[in-house]
């Protein structure tokens, strides 16, 4: 058995075979999703690979948030693993304790603590999570088929299609955003929702540049050309699309209904680029009432409990981190 903890150590063609045979694959545990985010300056990612019998059978690829406030940063500093390991089907479990091991020592002196956010099943490897110190937490999810344009239509509620058809016929358009200009005035709005609402960090504007470059950023306008919603997705060619990021001016605009409409874009984008399945990552904590996942389960998708696994290396400072957190972010005009 081989741990490799440095992106030039692994070899692309086997980190590209082990994404086309696993079911547990997502873009964001790709070599491209690593890339982007060392390129960015919001995030300083990692990479953890196992090998045995010659045969790449596990990557784990998370961030790290940085925070331009040193004192933040310290104090609410975590590692993040979105979608969650790619495990090979045959991966033995001393394999994955090692794997999860070492993403562990590799976080614990530059997070308080790490959290894997499953974007599939992971429950056969419940095991092994727990024997290596990780910890369950259930959290919801959407998944949406996206095969079928017509299915995609029927399964969306009454409500979602008088809205769709309303916001049509008064013009709205969506599209992919391609220049700068543009970008900055989509970027205002999901500012806005981020500090008024959603009271997490976000990212900065050279973070969407490069989504919009390499991935796609879409946007709903109104009929005179005014930007006032849209949503960021990253894709898995042949598999997936993700919504990372959405927002809209659903206030001022109710009649356009622009998250709905940046919603059934992303679904139409996927549709017609041959992505079966549209993840709108995340759906809130079971029997918490949650009006994120009221409004995301009216598009028709399955309810999917995968949960996420935590790991804490510094209790004390957690603590005080999640305390920290609270009145930094929460407290925002």
């Amino acid at each position: 058995m081989t741990l490799y903890t440095t992106y030039d150590s692994i070899s692309p063609l086997a980190w590209r075979q082990l994404i086309e045979r696993t079911g547990t694959a997502t873009w964001f545990q790709t070599p491209e999703g690593y890339l982007f985010l060392d390129a960015t300056s919001d995030y300083d990612p990692f990479v953890v690979a196992v090998e045995e019998q010659d045969k790449l059978v596990g990557i784990c690829v998370g961030q790290i948030s940085r925070s331009r406030n040193r004192l933040v940063q310290y104090l609410t500093r975590r590692a993040i693993i979105n979608g969650g390991p790619m495990l090979d089907e045959d991966i033995s479990d001393e394999a994955l304790f090692a794997l999860l091991q070492a993403v562990d020592e590799i976080t614990r002196e530059r997070a308080i603590y790490t959290e894997i956010r499953c974007f599939h099943d992971y429950s056969r490897w419940r095991a092994v999570l727990e024997q290596a110190g990780w910890t369950y937490a259930p959290h919801l999810n959407f998944h949406i088929a996206c095969e079928d344009h017509d299915r995609m239509w029927e399964r969306l509620s009454e409500n979602r299609r008088r809205q769709i058809v309303k916001a049509q016929s008064l013009g709205v358009q969506t599209e992919p955003l391609k220049i700068d200009a543009d970008l900055q005035a989509w970027y205002r709005i999901l500012r806005r929702l981020y500090r008024r609402h959603v009271h997490k960090p976000l990212p900065g504007l050279d973070f969407f540049r490069r989504l919009m470059r390499e991935q796609v950023v879409l946007a709903v306008r109104t009929e005179q050309g005014q930007i006032i919603g849209g949503a960021a997705c990253v894709r898995l060619r042949g598999r997936a699309l993700y919504e990372w990021y959405i927002c809209g001016l659903d206030e001022q605009y109710k009649m356009y209904a622009p998250s709905v409409m940046a919603t059934w874009a992303a679904m139409e984008y996927a549709h017609a680029n041959r992505l079966p399945l549209f993840d709108v990552m995340g759906a809130g904590v079971p029997d918490v009432p949650y009006g994120v996942r009221t409004f995301k389960q009216k598009f028709g998708g399955r309810l999917v409990e995968h949960g996420r696994w935590t790991i804490v290396a510094h209790s004390g400072l957690y603590r005080l981190g999640k305390m920290v957190y609270r009145v930094i972010f929460r407290k925002k005009p």
